[in-house]
């Protein structure tokens, strides 16, 4: 049975509080004989309930704050806390004057005197409040930081497993062995050389690397320029590339692997389709307080109805969505006057 209302740890909190503080002003009313207990208690549940109701302020002023530094939010805490506890010094007292009338005894100070320190008495249990939800929020963002970390390590060593199933796989060896035994053949021994040397690369970055490691933006660049380099010996002069980083942005770290689906994306649907030549361009630079990354070829495009090229994108887009905490921004679509290009937006962190 679905349940009508579901309070969240805020909630359930800020009631518990004032439930216990209202628990205790009942109590000590036992003992004080200048107020009659039935005619306070309403005004002792109505000064509980505004002050309940003032820490849900507090709630929303605090909580643009919680990913600030643990000084700041304790100044800001005490801060709060002086002001809400003056706030309900005073709407409590002037309730008890409105609801309670002649049968208040009259007060032996100043009525500021009073609210003053009336003021100091809340202001703890503001703090104490305070406190318990900084706790609850960083409890909350500490397990988030773990499942986040959890989805990052799967979905790296997915990338990485994916990678290594199409390395292993039989058509990708047949093509890369064939065009290398063509290339002995004909006694292009250098260009066979070259082509070993960037396989033995290609393996090297793909296997020495732990799933869930950030490298920086040159080594992942040269690991897919390898890679484009076996793929050169099946399509020779139809497969160019060209790439340019910036060099203020080659040392900025990228998640390992990111950018393979994208580039075996425009190898299969745009060079493989056609036999005019296509241009792979691998472009990085900065963007005021980001890097942006851009996957481009000049082919015939591909379609995003394509069930693989759908697969390798949605991957992109969820690695970055985690190793970013929402952060990175991923676009793709087709490039004017043709081909297709994605794009990478991630921040430049310092």
């Amino acid at each position: 049975m679905k349940r009508l209302w579901n309070p969240g740890p805020v909630t359930i909190m800020t009631t518990g509080l004032w439930i216990c503080v209202f628990t205790l002003y009942t109590v000590r009313s036992l003992w004080n004989t200048q107020v009659p207990f039935w005619p306070a208690f309403l005004p002792r549940l109505a000064t509980c309930a505004s002050g309940a109701l003032i820490c849900w302020g507090l709630y929303w002023v605090l909580r643009p704050h919680i990913h600030r530094t643990l000084p700041v939010q304790l100044g800001l805490v005490l801060l709060f806390s002086i002001i809400a506890g003056g706030v309900d010094s005073v709407s409590s007292m002037w309730m008890l004057d409105q609801m309670l009338g002649d049968l208040q005894p009259p007060r032996t100070q100043p009525w500021g005197t009073v609210a003053v320190l009336n003021a100091q008495s809340y202001m703890w249990v503001f703090i104490t409040w305070s406190a318990i939800y900084l706790s609850l929020e960083y409890s909350r963002r500490l397990r988030e930081n773990q499942v986040r970390l959890i989805e990052a390590q799967a979905l790296a060593a997915d990338a990485q497993n994916r990678m290594l199933r199409y390395q292993i796989n039989p058509h990708f060896l047949f093509n890369t062995l064939n065009a290398l035994s063509s290339l002995v053949l004909q006694k292009r021994t250098e260009r066979a050389e070259q082509m070993l040397l960037a396989l033995s690369g290609f393996l090297r970055y793909s296997l020495a690397r732990s799933p869930d490691e950030a490298v920086p933006l040159r080594e992942e660049a040269q690991a897919q320029e390898e890679y484009l380099r076996i793929e050169q010996a099946r399509f020779g002069e139809r497969l160019r590339f060209v790439r340019r980083i910036d060099a203020d942005v080659e040392q900025v770290l990228v998640p390992s692997l990111i950018l393979q689906p994208l580039i075996e994306n425009a190898v299969k649907y745009a060079v493989a389709p056609t036999s005019d030549p296509v241009t792979i361009e691998l472009i990085a630079r900065r963007e005021a307080d980001r890097v942006e990354i851009r996957v481009c070829d000049d082919g015939c495009g591909a379609s995003v109805t394509a069930p693989s090229l759908g697969v390798g994108l949605e991957n992109v887009q969820r690695r970055l969505d985690v190793a970013y905490a929402g952060q990175a921004y991923f676009t793709h679509g087709k490039a004017e006057p043709r081909g297709y290009c994605a794009c990478i937006l991630i921040p430049l962190l310092a």
